[in-house]
Parts: structure tokens; sequence; C-alpha cells
């Protein structure tokens, strides 16, 4: 059979180029952009943008850390997609365009938490995060499946990347939807049944993705990350709403559960398909 590994042969198009373009150019950019805030005196931070509500599942902030290692690693898939020698492989024509698509939805996301006006920030950054995880999902869904025809050295720089940010945003996606609930259902005030209802609306939607992807192990990574610094502020910054420390506790355990138990006969995500 065809050794996957190898670059795809077909012919260059249009489509390739600017499909490795795209990447090439949006990965570095969410990094850049996610940082206005800092170097300009008219632009909102995030943490700016957080403080305008009483959100009970935003975590201790150093949760947030974890853009470090998912920007660098984007950029890393960023590069290699590009080289010449892939751009025809099959595996990022499959991918190319669902992480082109997210890493522009979070590059939005970025732009909107730091100029939109104060009235519209929390709808602008909630709706624009539902394709951002949408696209990131499918490529890491994409990417897993397929994990098998990548060298070592590429997974860590491509697949893991891809996972990590695509398991991240699905948690974040929520935080950025809980003020609404408040909103909608509370009158505004933080109300810890919408809070618990979201916090069970994202673990579901983390263990479909993960069991979607073969039980990727990398991808669960950063939600359990985030439901640790959850847990911390409610049971140890914070006393008044220990039940969701208690749950994110309980949350990180099922996301464990759900990467490492396989059904009896599944095959490894590593298994070669060229055997």
């Amino acid at each position: 059979m065809t050794d996957l590994r190898s670059p795809n042969p077909a012919k260059s198009t249009a489509r390739d180029y600017l499909r490795q373009s795209l990447n090439l150019v949006l990965a570095p950019a969410m990094w850049i952009l996610s940082s206005i805030g800092f170097i300009s005196d008219s632009a909102r931070t995030a943490s700016e943008f957080s403080d305008m509500s009483d959100n009970l599942l935003v975590p201790l902030g150093p949760a947030f850390s974890i853009w470090f290692p998912i920007f660098v690693g984007c950029i890393g898939y960023g590069i290699i997609q590009a080289l010449p020698k892939h751009r025809t492989r099959a595996l990022f024509r499959a991918v190319g365009w669902w992480t082109a698509a997210g890493f522009a939805c979070v590059c939005g996301w970025a732009l909107i938490t730091a100029y939109a006006p104060d009235a519209a920030v929390q709808w602008g950054t909630a709706l624009i995060f539902i394709p951002a995880v949408a696209a990131l999902n499918i490529a890491t869904i994409k990417f897993t499946r397929r994990a098998d025809t990548l060298s070592g050295l590429e997974r860590l720089f491509t697949w893991v990347p891809i996972s990590l940010i695509a398991g991240w945003c699905s948690l974040a996606i929520f935080l950025n939807w809980t003020p609404i609930t408040y909103d909608l259902f509370a009158g505004g005030e933080a109300s810890l049944t919408s809070s618990l209802l979201i916090l069970a609306a994202a673990l579901g939607l983390i263990v479909w993705v993960c069991r979607a992807a073969q039980c990727n192990k990398i991808y669960v990574v950063p939600a359990i990350w985030g439901l640790g610094w959850l847990a911390a502020r409610h049971l140890i910054a914070e006393t008044d709403t220990p039940i969701i420390g208690i749950v994110a506790l309980i949350g990180i355990l099922l996301l464990m559960a759900s990467a490492l138990w396989k059904p009896h006969g599944a095959k490894p995500v590593y298994e070669s398909r060229s055997t």
C-alpha cells in the first residue's frame, strides 16, 4: 500500500499556495492581535474584558498562561505546513482550510475583545467563538485520524498544537457565553445554576470531541488545566461557591476517563496505515 508518510505527488494548485499562506500568516497573527491591549492604550486587554462581568466560571489567572505554548506551537504548525514538500500533502490539504478558518476566528475574537464597544463585546466574542471551535475541532478530529502519517517531530509541531488550541477554545467558548446566560436567565446577576449548566455543557462537548478524535489525550489537557485552576479559585482563593470547584474536579476525572478508556478492539491512534 502507499506510504501516507510521503508527501502527496499531486500537482500544486493556487488553493494549495493560498492555504499554506493563510496558515503561515494567521498563526502568528493570533498572538500579535491578542497582545494589542498590552501595547495600545486604546485597546482593551483580555483581562479587562474578563473583568467586565462577574463570571463564576473564569479560572484563576495562571490558567491563561497556556496560550503561550499554544501560540508557539501553532506558529510551528504554520511553518511546517508551509514547506514546499507539504504543499500537496493529503493530510495538510484535509486540515489546512479548517485550521486557517479557526485561526482567523481567533484573530477576530482578539480584535473584538480589544475594540468592540462595551455593549457589543460580549455577544461579539461569544458568536465568533462558535465557528472558531467548530473549525478547530473538525481539524483536530481529521488530524487525529491521520496522525499515523506523521513523524514524531511533525506530531509535536502540528497535531499537538492544533489539539491544544481546539481543547482550550472548547472550554473558553463557554466562558464567553456564561455572562450572556446570566443576562438572559438571571437578570444579569452571577447565577450558580446557570454556571453549573454551562460547565456541564462544556464537559459534554469536550468528551464528545475527545471520543470522536479517538480518545485524543492532548485535546483534553487544556480543559483539565483550566478546570484545575477553576477548582483552585472556588476551593482555595474563594469559598463562597465550593460546588463549582467540586464539579470542576469531577469534570477533570471525567475528561481523564474519556481520554484513557477505549472501547474493546479500538485501534491505537498511531497504528500505521501502511502495514
